[in-house]
């Protein structure tokens, strides 16, 4: 669907969540739009999470501890709702052809990697991720972060695509003391409380339209389950209804959140 031309309106939201209540106007576009589309309109939505529970850990006397140039948590394994991974594909797409390029050899080195380790048929398990156990999920992440791959978008240790980075990125935000993050497995880390995972409605919409079970996508196979994937690129609704959906879901897993934080 070309963009390019469509016009834009802003709709203002209300979302009342534990960290505090987020007043904000989301842009849309008029009539039908893609649901990758709506999901880079809304990212901002993380950023501003994470940003109300920095301010609210600081009032404990605890500070956020990530800062530029710490890319230890860019060798994690990051789980992406199907339009994120669309919408990186895409943003790779668009790159100029030498940055382009050396971007899609990164992925490809890293899919290597994972196939000769034996991760990448793993890896597919997490597309369905109601079919993996808690335990499960933790053997796999530890698996993959003790590949020590690179996120291809990793420059210096630092983020290359800031911001247009995805919604698990902007709400991973460790307290605890940054060494510990090198060996997160003997170590303890403090990850700052974030109600929402954005990702998580992201997957529900998408599973909606395309009537199948929700779906999470490795970041490193970001590129390659797009291209498997075209026809599913252009799935669109009315941007409204889609927005309203959305905050449905973000709504009911920050409850759910905020109810096992309880317990």
């Amino acid at each position: 669907m070309d963009i390019s031309h469509q016009q834009t309106y802003k709709l203002p939201i209300r979302l009342d969540l534990p960290e505090a209540r987020i007043e904000a106007e989301i842009e849309l576009f008029h009539g039908p739009m893609r649901l990758v589309d709506l999901a880079a309109m809304v990212l901002g939505l993380s950023s501003t999470v994470a940003d109300m529970g920095t301010r609210i850990t600081a009032t404990l006397g605890r500070q956020v501890s990530c800062s530029k140039g710490c890319g230890v948590c860019c060798r994690q394994l990051v789980p992406l709702s199907a339009p994120e991974a669309i919408m990186l594909a895409e943003l790779v797409i668009s790159m100029p052809k030498d940055i382009r390029t050396r971007i899609q050899n990164r992925f490809a080195t890293a899919v290597r990697q994972l196939e000769r380790s034996g991760l990448l048929e793993k890896l597919a398990r997490l597309q369905d991720s109601s079919s993996l156990s808690n335990e499960d999920m933790q053997a796999l992440t530890k698996e993959y972060f003790l590949q020590q791959i690179p996120c291809p978008f990793l420059e210096n240790e630092c983020c290359s695509i800031y911001e247009f980075r995805p919604s698990r990125c902007r709400e991973y935000l460790v307290i605890s003391p940054p060494k510990h993050c090198y060996d997160p497995y003997t170590q303890r880390i403090d990850r700052l409380p974030i109600s929402i995972r954005l990702s998580e409605a992201l997957s529900r919409i998408w599973a909606q339209a395309t009537q199948a079970p929700p779906k999470l996508i490795p970041l490193i196979i970001a590129l390659k389950w797009s291209a498997e994937h075209k026809a599913q690129r252009g799935i669109a609704a009315h941007g409204h209804d889609m927005l309203e959906a959305l905050l449905f879901y973000v709504r009911q897993i920050a409850a759910k959140n905020e109810r096992g934080a309880q317990e």
